[in-house]
């Protein structure tokens, strides 16, 4: 795979990202104003999103970035504190995964149990998207050569995507519903 394509996929896995974000976004909202969420729904994002990107994405990122390290030392700082947000968002989601669940299961749990970890969740994890994007991302495409992205792609596991690969798993099939209307309506606007 060539790094154009390389950094084009993890582009557009962020986009999924954040249309599962928003989603998420949107049931916490609902429990914000006291309205009833579903609990169902987010736990199978939760359950994607500690599933994928915390298994395939996150770690093909941080086999760029060592490389990129090598291109450009200067970077360390950058590259240490991405891969330490990758921990924090994989710990985080999963904490929330399992209090959805327990939600789930009937377990009473305070409300800010999961509206405030699921909000911290969705704005840190935007915000580690962006940098990303505006700041390693580009330098990878400048500075990593086709010996680099070739050595890269050697390196990182590739699983296909339960939800927005070319089969859709049948846990997502709901998730993957409501993004497409929410696509739809916004196309409609």
């Amino acid at each position: 795979m060539s790094m154009k394509n390389e950094i084009a996929r993890l582009r557009i896995e962020h986009g999924n990202f954040r249309k599962l974000l928003d989603l998420l976004e949107a049931q916490l909202d609902l429990f914000h104003k006291g309205e009833q969420p579903d609990y169902s729904l987010m736990t199978d994002i939760l359950h994607y999103m500690t599933r994928y990107p915390d298994g395939f994405h996150h770690p093909t990122e941080d086999v760029i970035f060592s490389y990129l390290l090598e291109r450009d030392p200067s970077v360390a700082p950058s590259v240490e504190e991405l891969a330490r947000q990758h921990h924090v968002i994989a710990e985080s989601g999963a904490r929330l995964h399992e209090n959805l669940q327990s939600v789930i299961a009937g377990t009473m749990m305070p409300r800010k149990m999961v509206e405030a970890p699921g909000l911290q969740y969705v704005t840190y994890y935007r915000t580690h998207m962006d940098t990303e994007e505006s700041d390693l991302f580009l330098l990878a495409e400048r500075l990593l050569r086709d010996d680099d992205w070739k050595k890269i792609n050697d390196k990182v596991l590739s699983e296909s995507d339960p939800m927005f690969g070319a089969s859709i798993e049948e846990r997502y099939c709901a998730v993957y519903n409501h993004i497409a209307q929410a696509d739809d309506g916004s196309r409609a606007s």
